[in-house]
């Protein structure tokens, strides 16, 4: 969790009793335009609370409203100079992590609107399940894949016809090890002919994971000239080039470490030839 500095000027104090306790059970991502208290350690004694909300620029951020404090079950609000002056926005990667969702009747108390007013500087003009995959994406990207999958399930159930749905979804069975799923999902986008580099590229990780080798070697000799990136088809073949020689298969690995190292400006990924070339011959010596 990133941790907020602020120096405090204590100023006044409300409470309530109609909140008690709190729990710590919504993900960050869940707990999306809520007011929220984040975790504090063991040794403190104030919780920030504020709002988690989706950027369409800058992807999930917090905005900070202040401080309080449980003093023998009664919810106490600091309030300060830092959050009298202006606001605080901290942008946001861990996703999963649980906050507390405050109460109406907390959030009242404190003299908080129901719906926090600065989301509608916000609202995102995008169609809702365009938007929701943007979001999905950024749940991926922030290793929160786990949270991210059911919701790209549902989407593609729901036929929604989208290639970064496709690709997102992909990545998402990719992350959490569900190869079989991830070469399920890209084969059905491949027949429909809509399979673009990051598609290409997830579907080769998903077969070399399940060591087949073969059918990745198939699928990249007849699809390598398709890639219309460098980035997408090195990052293809780099994957089976590490995960052929790890699972024994090193002529397949030295087929494509040749093709690697025959690309133009190859030069800013020697660290990564020399890793393969490592790879490969620590498997070579166990052979002899």
């Amino acid at each position: 969790m990133k941790k907020l500095l602020f120096a405090f000027v204590l100023s006044f104090s409300v409470i309530t009793h109609a909140q008690t306790e709190l729990k710590f059970d919504t993900s960050f991502f869940d707990a999306e335009n809520s007011y929220v208290a984040l975790p504090k350690k063991d040794q403190e004694t104030k919780y920030i609370f504020g709002v988690p909300y989706y950027d369409d620029v800058a992807g999930y951020s917090f905005k900070y409203y202040g401080d309080f404090k449980i003093v023998e079950g009664n919810f106490v609000k600091v309030d300060s100079y830092t959050n009298q002056s202006g606001s605080m926005i901290v942008r946001w990667e861990n996703l999963g992590l649980k906050v507390a969702v405050l109460s109406q009747n907390v959030t009242k108390q404190f003299g908080l609107p129901v719906v926090p007013d600065f989301l509608k500087y916000y609202a995102s003009k995008l169609p809702a399940k365009e938007l929701l995959v943007n979001k999905l994406s950024s749940a991926n990207g922030a290793g929160a894949s786990n949270i991210a999958l059911p919701k790209l399930e549902t989407l593609y159930n729901e036929k929604y016809d989208s290639q970064k749905l496709f690709f997102e979804l992909t990545f998402a069975y990719n992350a959490l090890g569900k190869f079989a799923e991830a070469e399920k999902i890209s084969n059905d986008v491949l027949k429909r002919g809509k399979a673009d580099d990051l598609i290409k590229k997830e579907y080769i990780y998903s077969l070399v994971n399940q060591n087949k080798v073969k059918e990745a070697d198939d699928f990249l000799s007849k699809n390598i000239s398709s890639f219309k990136t460098q980035n997408n088809k090195i990052e293809a073949l780099i994957n089976t080039i590490a995960l052929s020689a790890h699972n024994g298969n090193l002529d397949v690995a030295q087929k494509w470490l040749k093709e690697l190292k025959s690309e133009p400006n190859i030069d800013r990924y020697q660290k990564n030839i020399q890793q393969l070339e490592s790879i490969i011959k620590e498997k070579q010596s166990k052979i002899l």
